[in-house]
């Protein structure tokens, strides 16, 4: 629901009264540096604020924005799906991947009015064009490598949609601090599950990203199955329902204790909620056609507990091809028991 929206230009002075008046937030040499870092926007940006019990210093920086630049509106406007509240989103058209939990000040201020640039002017980047992730960004008032690992991670997100861009400030939401165990920042957390501490460059964010985008998952999946950490998967998943695609993949890896641990929690997924087992389906199913028999056998069991009857002319067909009497089995077994669930 709209509760309030503000778009007008004043005074240096005027502003600096507005300023005042809000507890001093920006001093007047901090309103001179947004006023030359937004004079060239050439499309309108409206900061939408979420707001909770204590968040009228968000509107506050939110208003005094919106009357040192024309090009910048401001809503106060409840969302949900946040990691926290109160917030301050920026939009341009349809586009609002980046996320404050933070008021912008001091060392913060300049990567903030860039990303505003950014997002106004346009930024491209191919280099993150095929990248799809959430970045977290704890931060701290006073720290010096925080704004340029913001100014770096804003890019990306203001460069691709795809990209969400979340700065904290650890300092004021001290739940999420303790949550992600942050112990100093800047600290980056992505997709939930990467955590890196410290200043990173361009190349090293985007190299993590690679990471966490291909191979580095799987990796990462054998590890914890064979530390048999089974919950931190399901966790994994169940916040990123497109990654049983990854577990699914290790059904076939070549070592026993990695499979039968993916099939273990693809059974867990299934009894909780079905439906993400679906989006990984095609790949269960292709691996009826491996080369090795054990992974065959295995796979028609599996899909014997959590397959339907779309699964059964699949096994049919493994049924007509196989030689190996093992598989033969697991597959007569497996259609028998999806068929007894629909006979109930």
């Amino acid at each position: 629901m709209r509760l309030e929206e503000r778009n007008s230009t004043i005074s240096t002075d005027k502003v600096y009264i507005a300023m005042t008046k809000f507890n001093s937030m920006l001093t007047q040499a901090e309103i001179e540096k947004i006023r030359n870092i937004l004079k060239d926007l050439s499309e309108s940006v409206e900061i939408i604020v979420v707001p909770n019990e204590k968040w009228k210093d968000f509107e506050d920086f939110a208003k005094i924005l919106s009357k040192v630049n024309d090009k910048i509106s401001y809503k106060v406007e409840d969302r949900n799906g946040l990691i926290a509240k109160p917030a301050m989103i920026l939009k341009k058209g349809e586009q609002e991947n980046i996320v404050y939990n933070a008021i912008p000040l001091r060392e913060e201020l300049e990567p903030f009015l860039k990303t505003i640039v950014m997002l106004s002017n346009g930024v491209q980047m191919n280099e993150v064009k095929d990248f799809e992730a959430e970045i977290m960004v704890f931060v701290m008032p006073i720290c010096p490598h925080c704004a340029k690992v913001v100014e770096t991670v804003n890019s990306f997100a203001v460069a691709n949609p795809r990209i969400k861009s979340v700065i904290i400030d650890a300092s004021r939401f001290i739940d999420l601090m303790r949550k992600f165990d942050i112990t100093s920042a800047p600290t980056t957390i992505i997709n939930g599950e990467i955590k890196l501490t410290g200043y990173i460059s361009k190349d090293e964010l985007l190299e993590w990203l690679r990471r966490a985008s291909g191979e580095y998952k799987k990796n990462y999946f054998v590890t914890i199955l064979n530390e048999r950490r089974l919950d931190e998967i399901r966790d994994i998943i169940a916040k990123n329902p497109e990654d049983i695609r990854v577990l699914a993949e290790l059904i076939a890896h070549e070592e026993f204790m990695v499979r039968f641990g993916a099939m273990v929690v693809l059974e867990q997924i299934h009894r909780e909620n079905p439906e993400v087992i679906k989006l990984a389906k095609d790949m269960i199913r292709n691996h009826l056609k491996h080369e090795d028999f054990r992974i065959k056998e295995d796979v028609a069991m599996l899909l014997g507990s959590i397959g339907d009857e779309s699964d059964v002319k699949f096994l049919e067909e493994l049924l007509k091809e196989e030689k190996e009497k093992e598989v033969k089995d697991s597959a007569l077994e497996a259609i028998e028991e999806i068929r007894s669930k629909y006979r109930r």
